[in-house]
């Protein structure tokens, strides 16, 4: 991968993972052994926290350790930061807690302002990068201090966007944070192209998905 710059990738050096790829989380697919394969490969694999506990029945901790007894590499934690509940957002900042005690230092927030993560990462040394998908929720992003951006294109599965991968770059790359192409990405073609337009790494979910083992739909 040296035609890739690895040495001078931000998110690489943000992370420590050994490829410019996140598994990104994904509500219920996101189980441990998952999360624990795509962070051995070398990966970011970002742990889904509502996944975890309510869809495969963990305990938080118990299941951040459980991840832990499957690789010794990064992983990084999923905080949907919408405050439409309060006992949903104290739960979230609860859990944000346990995963920074249990020495987690990547997050991805999404659907909220991420000021008070960022707070609560930074203090121990850790990055926060922010789904987006228009320049407005970037700028917004980037006043609460995110160290990156995850560009969510029109292309992603779930919930996406409306520009191609093309025009959010050109529309993002100003701001000055890594920027991580989401949406539309299955194979290592895709990866160097994504990097030759400009992006720091790429966040991919259906492409795991179609790793796992699921016998059938009942399963989820």
């Amino acid at each position: 991968m040296t035609e890739l710059n690895k040495s001078n990738n931000r998110l690489i050096k943000h992370t420590g993972i050994e490829f410019p790829i996140i598994c990104g989380a994904m509500y219920p697919c996101s189980n441990p052994e998952l999360v624990a394969a795509a962070s051995k490969g070398g990966g970011m694999a970002v742990l889904q926290p509502v996944s975890l506990t309510y869809v495969h029945g963990y305990d938080l901790r118990k299941g951040i350790r459980y991840i832990r007894s499957m690789t010794d590499k990064p992983i990084g934690f999923n905080a949907l930061i919408e405050k439409g509940s309060k006992k949903y957002i104290d739960r979230m900042s609860e859990w944000i807690d346990i995963a920074l005690d249990e020495g987690i230092r990547f997050f991805v927030t999404s659907l909220g302002k991420p000021d008070w993560v960022c707070n609560k990462v930074h203090q121990v040394g850790g990055f926060v990068y922010h789904d987006v998908t228009n320049r407005n929720w970037a700028q917004k992003g980037q006043e609460c201090g995110v160290d990156g951006l995850i560009c969510v294109n029109d292309r992603a599965g779930g919930h996406l966007g409306i520009k191609s991968m093309e025009n959010m770059h050109e529309e993002l790359s100003d701001l000055g944070l890594p920027l991580i192409c989401a949406g539309g990405i299955g194979g290592e073609d895709q990866l160097a192209n994504a990097i030759a337009i400009g992006y720091d790494g790429v966040q991919m979910g259906t492409r795991f998905i179609a790793t796992m083992e699921c016998n059938t739909p009942e399963d989820y």
